[in-house]
């Protein structure tokens, strides 16, 4: 799963020569992300995250240095791949907006920090200066850029989290099924949790390392969260009652 590529479109590495004129905008239109139905959200997210949606656990497609797949944190946001319900038009439709959406536009490459020229909120006329007429960046850019650096070692950090987690056999996979209100059925699959009876299982010195690391109180947490997945199919069904809606009156004009 990337959700990167469903969210930066044009990115290209920040340089004060090219984006001299530049200016930004607060993001505040979401729509950008309604075609993500998950995102990335880093371990020390988790006890605010999992107060608004499903956290959920997938392979990121990369391998650790011992050659072990590298599991991730995310927030799920859909029942289906392109489809962000917690996304109405242009608003966030949840109290939490995770970290991965709120450093947007920019993003980090292998050559430094990238900024998306695809986002519409960027402008030679409105918003705020990315940099100072002797072309250093200005407090607004420099402010975006420490946000940035701080989300990538929480990224960092978080493949401890999941390593360990991994290392203690902990995470198994997750299917749930559903039927919303027109009978048309739901899988929810390709995921993986933390087990519940595994973890009560545990020895005692590993669930006591748990603890002592804080990773004892995510892993509950992540459990607490798929109290959400209801509310997901509740979502849904309300979204397509009201396109099945618009369809049954056609266009007026």
């Amino acid at each position: 799963m990337s959700t990167a590529s469903a969210l930066f479109r044009a990115p290209e590495p920040l340089d004060p020569a090219s984006h001299a004129a530049l200016r930004i905008a607060p993001l505040r239109d979401y729509s950008i992300a309604a075609r993500m139905h998950a995102v990335f959200v880093a371990a020390t997210e988790i006890p605010e995250a999992a107060l608004d949606f499903p956290i959920v656990f997938v392979h990121s497609g990369e391998l650790d240095a011992a050659g072990a797949p590298v599991v991730s944190p995310v927030a799920l946001l859909g029942l289906a791949q392109g489809e962000n319900l917690y996304v109405e038009g242009s608003r966030w439709q949840a109290r939490y907006v995770p970290a991965f959406l709120r450093r947007y536009p920019f993003v980090s490459g292998r050559r430094g920090p990238m900024i998306d020229m695809a986002w519409s909120g960027l402008s030679p006329i409105d918003g705020e200066p990315l940099y100072d007429e002797a072309g250093r960046p200005t407090p607004t850019l420099a402010a975006a850029l420490d946000f940035l650096a701080r989300f990538e070692a929480e990224a960092l950090r978080t493949r401890a989290f999941t390593a360990r987690l991994a290392a203690l056999d902990l995470l198994q996979p997750l299917r749930a099924d559903a039927t919303l209100p027109d009978g048309q059925t739901l899988s929810v699959e390709g995921f993986r949790v933390v087990d519940e009876e595994r973890l009560r299982a545990l020895p005692d010195a590993a669930v006591l390392e748990l603890h002592r690391s804080g990773m004892l109180m995510l892993a509950h947490m992540q459990r607490a969260s798929l109290a959400h997945l209801p509310r997901l199919v509740e979502m849904k069904a309300r979204r397509e009652a009201r396109q099945r809606s618009g369809e049954a009156h056609g266009p007026t004009g």
